[in-house]
């Protein structure tokens, strides 16, 4: 192997490491970062829908809904699985909650 085998390594690991960060980095104009127009375009105007509340309200409300109908369900089957034990019921209606919630949240186009 050669002998700048292991530096050349190192330099593409580091160059690895480093490129999303210099990608992040693009200013603009105003001088502001890319990720600041991104937070600052897309949230300081909200997107309003047909019926008056915002994508935002709308993506929250399901969250929530998806929340409490995966934790219930979670828990029954955690129930179901697991013997009616506490530590089985509390696992499942901890890993429905997230499930749900990131499915209630994913259900709402905007």
């Amino acid at each position: 192997m050669p002998r700048y085998a292991a530096t050349l390594r190192v330099a593409l690991a580091a160059a690895t490491l480093i490129a999303p960060t210099l990608a992040g980095a693009q200013t603009y104009q105003d001088g502001h970062s890319a990720r600041w127009h991104r937070h600052h375009h897309y949230s300081a105007q909200p997107t309003y829908r047909s019926d008056g509340r915002s994508c935002g309200d709308v993506k929250r409300s399901h969250g929530n809904n998806g929340t409490a109908i995966g934790a219930v369900t979670g828990g029954v089957l955690g129930s179901a699985m697991g013997g009616g034990k506490l530590g089985n019921v509390l696992l499942g209606a901890g890993a429905g909650a997230v499930a749900g919630h990131v499915v209630g949240r994913g259900t709402v186009r905007c």
